[in-house]
């Protein structure tokens, strides 16, 4: 989404005032103000679009700021979705027509099914973009 934003100087202006996290509050038990956890698929994604769009340069304040810097429990919310997404990457890598059948799990498309083979191209190439911001970071049951 980054990558191909048609102005990207106002998009580096304002992203910082934007919001993907599913639950900001989250960082309240922390003690923190609102922000993003880091760590929820929209995180995620959010995440590595910026990591490809600008060139690492993503100022977003993160309740977990480095993914990499501890293993993350995948039983625990922290870990869990990267986890997954790290499963799914491994699945697609190793089978990519798999992304036509998966396209399906969210909901039904039938709506329009000349257009299914682009739709699963679409999240075949989101769930890469966001394995390789994954790369070395380590999640795990317990941590």
């Amino acid at each position: 989404m980054v990558a191909n934003c048609a102005d990207k100087l106002f998009l580096q202006k304002i992203v910082a005032n934007s919001m993907s996290c599913s639950s900001p509050a989250k960082a309240r038990y922390k003690k923190l103000s609102p922000r993003h956890c880091g760590y929820c698929v929209p995180c995620l994604i959010r995440r590595a679009s910026l990591e490809v769009g600008l060139d690492g340069d993503d100022e977003t304040l993160y309740t977990v700021e480095d993914l990499k810097g501890h293993i993350l429990a995948s039983d625990q919310p922290e870990g869990e979705h990267v986890r997954s997404f790290q499963l799914m990457a491994k699945r697609i890598r190793a089978k990519p027509d798999l992304a036509k059948i998966l396209v399906h799990k969210p909901g039904p498309l039938h709506d329009k099914p000349d257009e299914i083979p682009d739709y699963a191209d679409v999240f075949r190439r989101g769930v890469l973009e966001v394995a390789e911001l994954l790369k070395g970071v380590r999640a795990r049951p317990g941590g």
